[in-house]
């Protein structure tokens, strides 16, 4: 039996484990000059009282096999002559046995990957042996080597290691290793492999931005739709062209579909990801930075209440009283830092949050308002009340604790030429009387949120965020369910209301001009009986949600709060829908 470090594919993996580098010395070796030694003596097997002594000295278990991966090491002949017979310094053989342990990973994979193309190879040499000797066409040939795949196998293969976030998932011919976002990174990557004939091997990474903008997108639906931006098209029946980065290729409709099962179990973990990054910071409500995803807008300001903000944190620096306000550190400029040094009642000691100032490029010249921004500089990993506190919890004492407390202490601030005045109240009592929305912007919230339905306006907002967005999308995928369920919310209307827009609605709906109420419903529920699902162009959608709009203003006076939650409740799938690709839109619009 060959000594392990004579197998052929132990030698090419641990030359590429090691970057085709000598272990020792550290320069390149070329295959040919490639020798594999043992760091521990393989001599020693033959005098246990000395190996014994050599194996504790590097507190190696009593079952270290000297012939084994973690003491073998890729050397060039110099290095390999120097040590000869003899044990190596003490710290450097440590060194090096240390390194084969962390290679051992590397070094698996390569073997494998080695015997997998000596297999392919092989399997190749067969059939061309077999047109030589004429059990196989030429005809034959060809066209099995053009279907030929070295698959992973028709089980989903799956490695996960939860502290670096990475994920790789096997499935027949495709392959993808990737990083998925994680709190204080954001941003992830992946690469595909394919063993497909013509393009086996080749290995095409995808970042952040394209890993959103490519393989969200039709996620689930049939490759025959085409509405998966990698799928370009489909030349016949078992042919598509693929577009994945800057590289165009054809797949075979299994292989094809192959990618795309691959595609959505990636995807999904990756969008997965990055949703319990928002809950963890508590930010679904804003908008990250085009260039820094850990970055979030909070309120666009005038600057001269920034400027009061600034002087008002310098004035009450932590280290100048124990008031309630002392809560902020002042070193640095154009920063708002909250920070105490000793634990209190209310926190524990360290920072609590870092805002600074923003002013996009469209605004330098136009207006004098700025962008207040919370960052976590520090890459927190614990955040609440006491600790450093999240976007939402920021955004909330920004707007009414902080800004309320600046504007008291200096009785007026000149915004729009509207002077405001203390007018000699308590504090809590001047909060009360300032509207505090005025003197502040925020972005139209981008997550919407059944539970914050409360009254009859809101559920017009709510409509009327669906129908502007579906307005301007061309197409979308949505389960039958989920457009039933639009229906069902327009019919429970509709069967509640003394009159309605009869006219309007018939118009947007496509169907039969009507003045009964009933014969309207009859209509309606045959429409929703008629729905198929699937593919849906956005202008449907948009008549769907005017017809709603519409028939919902009817109600103003006598919709109850039990209806207005039930009527929200038949939305959500529609919601979920909206919310999952406003995520997607505002975390692949990065720079």
């Amino acid at each position: 039996m060959k000594n392990l470090k004579e197998k052929s594919e132990v030698r090419y993996a641990l030359w590429q484990a090691y970057k085709k580098r000598c272990a020792i010395c550290g320069n390149s070796i070329g295959y040919t000059q490639l020798q594999i030694d043992h760091i521990i003596a393989e001599s020693l097997e033959k005098i246990p009282n000395k190996l014994y002594e050599v194996l504790k000295k590097y507190e190696l278990p009593k079952d270290f096999k000297i012939n084994s991966l973690y003491n073998l090491r890729p050397a060039c002949g110099y290095c390999n002559r120097e040590k000869s017979y003899y044990e190596g310094p003490e710290e450097i053989t440590a060194k090096l046995l240390r390194k084969a342990k962390n290679k051992i990973s590397d070094v698996n994979r390569e073997i494998k990957k080695y015997l997998e193309e000596s297999n392919y190879a092989l399997k190749i040499e067969a059939m061309r042996t077999a047109v030589e000797s004429g059990e196989l066409k030429l005809e034959e040939y060809v066209d099995l080597v053009n279907k030929f795949v070295a698959d992973y196998g028709d089980e989903y293969v799956e490695i996960e290691n939860s502290f670096t976030n990475f994920r790789s998932i096997k499935y027949f011919s495709v392959k993808v290793d990737g990083y998925l976002p994680r709190l204080n990174e954001p941003k992830g990557s992946c690469i595909f492999t394919f063993n497909s004939f013509y393009i086996r091997g080749m290995n095409i990474s995808l970042s952040h931005k394209e890993i959103l903008k490519t393989l969200f997108k039709g996620t689930k639906t049939p490759i025959d739709f085409l509405m998966r931006p990698y799928v370009i098209d489909k030349l016949n029946e078992d042919n598509f062209i693929i577009q994945l980065g800057c590289c165009r290729f054809n797949l075979s409709k299994d292989e094809t579909i192959h990618l795309c099962k691959i595609v959505d179990k990636f995807i999904n973990e990756y969008i997965l990801a990055i949703d319990k990054i928002e809950k963890r910071l508590s930010c679904q409500e804003f908008i990250p930075l085009s260039n820094d995803l850990t970055k979030y807008k909070l309120i666009k300001i005038d600057q001269k209440l920034w400027e009061l903000m600034l002087r008002f944190a310098g004035e009450h620096d932590n280290y100048l009283g124990e008031g309630k306000w002392n809560i902020f550190d002042s070193s640095g400029r154009n920063m708002i830092k909250v920070y105490n040094n000793e634990p209190t009642d209310q926190y524990n000691p360290g920072f609590h949050c870092f805002i600074h100032s923003l002013v996009e490029p469209n605004d330098r010249e136009t207006t004098s308002e700025l962008w207040l921004v919370w960052w976590d500089v520090e890459g927190n990993q614990k955040y609440g009340i006491r600790d450093y506190w999240t976007v939402d919890q920021t955004y909330k004492w920004l707007t009414s604790e902080f800004i309320p407390a600046v504007l008291y202490k200096y009785s007026v601030i000149p915004l729009k030429n509207k002077p405001i005045f203390k007018k000699g109240y308590s504090f809590e009592a001047y909060k009360k009387n300032i509207k505090i929305n005025d003197l502040y912007y925020r972005e139209s919230n981008r997550y919407l949120d059944t539970k914050k339905i409360t009254k009859f306006t809101d559920l017009l907002e709510l409509v009327s965020s669906l129908q502007l967005y579906y307005s301007v999308t061309r197409e979308t995928y949505l389960e039958k369910k989920a457009v039933e369920s639009i229906y069902d919310g327009l019919i429970y209307i509709l069967n509640i209301s003394p009159d309605t827009d009869y006219q309007y609605i018939c118009s947007k709906l496509n169907i039969k001009q009507t003045s009964n109420i009933n014969d309207l419903i009859t209509q309606v529920i045959e429409k929703k009986t008629n729905e198929k699902g699937g593919k849906i162009f956005g202008g449907i959608l948009d008549m769907l949600f005017r017809a709603v709009f519409a028939a919902t203003e009817h109600l103003k006076t006598i919709l109850n709060y039990d209806e207005i939650i039930l009527i929200a409740k038949y939305l959500e799938p529609i919601i979920n829908d909206y919310n999952l690709n406003k995520l997607v839109e505002v975390y692949s619009n990065n720079k």
